[in-house]
């Protein structure tokens, strides 16, 4: 009887652990996705301004070219083939400009799309140089339409030989955004002293690429160096930041055979560096 009561207590002691694990990954789960959406939250409070210049010009061109072809079928009219050819020549330049805009916000809107989808888990050659501008400058936008925006120049010296590079593009558009939010919020206590820089670099190599993101914001203390990547972990106050964005990047970098390191210099600024092996 002391046998079967031992084992009894051991399996209800099991299911209620077994319980509590569940619960709490479905929690962490829960806390993962909310920082996915506060990030792409960040990013929708951005596009509008960001797609609003590609869209003036498209307004602009194309006004322009109704005001062209009246102007044209009056010169048809009086005869006069030669200016008539001018103006639908004019008019055919300003179609190729209105295109080139068009194609400009529906691949802004394709970005936004792609980041807020979930996860494939296919790798898929990928134009790594686009990519990385791309989402640098959502992010800049994002922070610039978001809650105490600064200006920061931005400096990117991509290596023209990076070529494509197998990635799932959904899971690496957000190490890009989160490294860069991070910059931004770091640079924002600096702004006043210095003006804020990011420098964005990629390099390859024979068997290895590496992406550097670095910002010339007030570094991280050695007392937390150690610890930006962890879990939960976060500097940020109160409702601000659930600590799991570099956490998330940390793991999609590891995902892709890569790793993350920190360098960081306090009064200088921070560089977080990408190493992927390239097994392109």
């Amino acid at each position: 009887i002391i046998l079967l009561r031992n084992n009894y207590q051991r399996q209800k002691a099991n299911s209620k652990l077994k319980q509590a694990y569940q619960q709490l990954r479905s929690t962490q789960s829960q806390l993962i996705q909310q920082e996915k959406l506060a990030s792409l939250g960040q990013l929708t409070a951005g596009i509008a301004h960001e797609i609003q210049n590609p869209l003036n010009f498209v307004n602009n061109f194309s006004e322009v070219s109704i005001e062209l072809v009246d102007e044209m079928n009056e010169e048809l009219a009086a005869g006069s083939w030669q200016s008539a050819v001018e103006i639908a020549n004019d008019i055919k330049q300003n179609m190729e400009k209105i295109n080139h805009h068009g194609q400009r916000a529906a691949t802004i809107v394709k970005s936004m799309l792609q980041h807020s989808r979930s996860s494939s888990g296919k790798m898929t050659p990928t134009d790594l140089n686009a990519l990385i501008r791309e989402y640098v400058n959502l992010s800049y936008h994002g922070m610039r339409a978001g809650k105490d925006p600064i200006n920061v120049s931005i400096e990117l010296d991509l290596d023209k030989n990076m070529g494509q590079v197998p990635l799932i593009v959904e899971d690496f558009s957000r190490v890009i955004v989160n490294i860069c939010n991070n910059a931004f919020d770091a640079m924002r206590s600096v702004e006043t002293q210095h003006a804020a820089s990011l420098f964005v670099r990629t390099k390859k190599y024979d068997d290895s690429i590496i992406i550097e993101i670095e910002d010339n914001g007030p570094g991280i203390p050695d007392a937390i160096k150690d610890k930006i990547l962890q879990p939960f972990f976060t500097t940020k106050k109160g409702t601000e930041g659930t600590g799991l964005g570099l956490s998330i990047t940390n793991d999609i970098v590891k995902a892709h055979g890569g790793e993350i390191r920190v360098e960081s210099t306090q009064g200088k600024g921070t560089t977080f560096i990408i190493l992927i092996n390239n097994t392109e």
